[in-house]
């Protein structure tokens, strides 16, 4: 399945350079380079920047090692709030979707974080816990956690009831039936919310890269890309940000094949 889900990825990817690469070619010239930005004009604006602009911008970020050394430093970032957030989150689910009384408290507050957007919550977080590392992590794990907890939960739920009272009458206790029958069955939920989470962790980086925005970090490059406004290193941005979710994405896709094979697989 990873396998078969890269081919298809480095396909796609493929096309769309294709037909960007048209599109560009059938815009240059033809887009306009001064735009107007709030009090005066922008001069040599490449709206839809060719391949070659792209490429030497690249080669620019890459030699002045300034997309490297972002790439790290951002990756380290959400490494740290996709392990924290998805333990946090996953151990409450779990705690949640086995106890009801538990999920009468903790409910009001993931309702709380789940329909409250990270821009919101990055002042606050600033005041809490200051200009550095720990609010930006924290930022992103707060939002990890909350999609790894409704996963979790609801997979706990799901779990059929008539397999609980089987093992149950065949003298199973609580801590068996949880470990032998609710956590396998509720994995493929657990999992799903990870990888939607990882992917939530990169979009929440580049708010959380705000706080104290510096260089190095794709947060801030791109910030800085849209304030002179550098079209190029925008979409080099972008992409980078794309394609770190899409390795992201299967390396969780093969992380899940490797634990799962006593699962059976649809031919």
């Amino acid at each position: 399945m990873p396998k078969v889900k890269a081919r298809r990825a480095v396909v796609a990817l493929l096309a769309a350079a294709v037909l960007y690469g048209v599109a560009a070619e059938i815009g240059r010239g033809r887009l306009p380079d001064r735009i107007w930005m709030g009090a005066h004009y922008v001069e040599n604006i490449q709206l839809l920047p060719t391949w070659r602009s792209l490429a030497e911008e690249g080669a620019f970020l890459v030699e002045s090692e300034i997309l490297v050394s972002s790439i790290a430093v951002s990756t380290r970032r959400v490494l740290i709030g996709l392990v924290l957030g998805s333990l946090v989150g996953i151990l409450l689910g779990l705690l949640t979707g086995w106890a009801t009384r538990v999920e009468y408290l903790a409910d009001p507050w993931v309702t709380f974080f789940r329909f409250t957007p990270a821009l919101a919550l990055l002042p606050l977080y600033v005041v809490w816990f200051g200009y550095g590392e720990t609010s930006k992590v924290f930022l992103i794990a707060t939002n990890v956690a909350v999609i790894t907890l409704l996963g979790a939960h609801q997979g706990v739920r799901g779990v059929p009831r008539v397999y609980l009272d089987a093992a149950a009458s065949l003298g199973a206790g609580g801590w068996l039936r949880f470990r032998k029958i609710v956590l396998p069955a509720a994995f493929p939920s657990i999992f799903a919310s990870v990888r939607i989470a990882a992917g939530l962790a990169w979009v929440t980086i580049v708010v959380a890269e705000l706080i104290d925005a510096r260089m190095p970090s794709l947060g801030y490059l791109l910030a800085l890309a849209g304030a002179y406004p550098r079209v190029p290193t925008m979409l080099i941005g972008i992409a980078t940000v794309g394609a770190l979710v899409l390795v992201f994405d299967l390396l969780l896709l093969l992380l899940h094949t490797r634990a799962t094979r006593w699962m059976g697989r649809a031919a």
